[in-house]
């Protein structure tokens, strides 16, 4: 799960020409195959947004979904959809607070927060926007920090190119840690464009994707637990670079 960033100012100077692809062209990670017209538009997309990468942060949770259930036991009697809500409401709202804090004294971040729509989101008894307005606010004044959020909305897929770039990186970075050897030409083609962009000089990929911060959250520890996400990179180049 993940979440990433962007000034608004920077949003908007991108959004008519990045919106024109997405809205032209179905991009989703799990089903790139290489095809040509795909290919270059995930390369425009991650080339231009690139261009300010230092400006863009991203957030991603690692989590166990085993470990979930075993904690959720004793507790399941009581709250039948613990699971649900664990994954759907807490892990959204600890991603996307990691990228509003810690901005300093002087600096006040007002926010807008958008989901990409899934009905899992929406249940009969959570909906995660609504949720997540009132925790990160509550945690802003909790903890001190200096954010609002003013708005925590669900787009669809397709509706804007930021829930596209948001699902393309979330994806790369599922293909880097998992660091599968590819058993199809689907696998294949994912690993080949990492790299490729990984070591294009004049993208800014991997600068950026080693400014990822990774939470790691399993069996081995009962906190959200930082893990460097270059190590994850080096291992992924040095298993593909031949």
């Amino acid at each position: 799960m993940g979440a990433i960033s962007i000034p608004n100012a920077l949003y908007i100077k991108y959004e008519e020409e990045l919106d024109s692809i997405i809205k032209s062209s179905t991009l989703h990670w799990t089903s790139y195959s290489g095809y040509k017209p795909i290919y270059n538009n995930i390369k425009t997309i991650i080339h231009r947004v690139m261009l300010k990468y230092p400006l863009i942060k991203m957030n991603v949770i690692s989590f166990d979904i085993n470990k979930i259930e075993k904690n959720s036991a004793p507790i399941k009697s009581n709250i039948e959809d613990i699971i649900d809500r664990t994954i759907y409401t807490k892990f959204p709202e600890r991603v996307v607070y990691g990228l509003l804090r810690k901005y300093g004294k002087d600096t006040f971040v007002n926010a807008q927060v958008f989901i990409e729509h899934d009905h899992t989101y929406e249940a009969k008894k959570y909906d995660l926007k609504v949720e997540m307005f009132h925790q990160l606010n509550i945690q802003s004044i909790y903890r001190g920090e200096n954010f609002k959020v003013n708005q925590v909305g669900y787009l669809s897929k397709q509706s804007t190119f930021g829930i596209e770039l948001a699902d393309l990186l979330l994806g790369m970075v599922r293909t880097i840690i998992l660091n599968e050897r590819p058993t199809s030409k689907r696998s294949a083609e994912k690993n080949k464009l990492v790299m490729e962009l990984l070591l294009d000089g004049n993208c800014g990929f991997l600068d950026f994707a080693k400014s990822i911060t990774l939470y790691e959250w399993n069996e081995y520890s009962n906190e959200l637990k930082a893990i460097p996400f270059e190590k994850y990179i080096d291992v992924f180049v040095s298993s593909n670079m031949f």
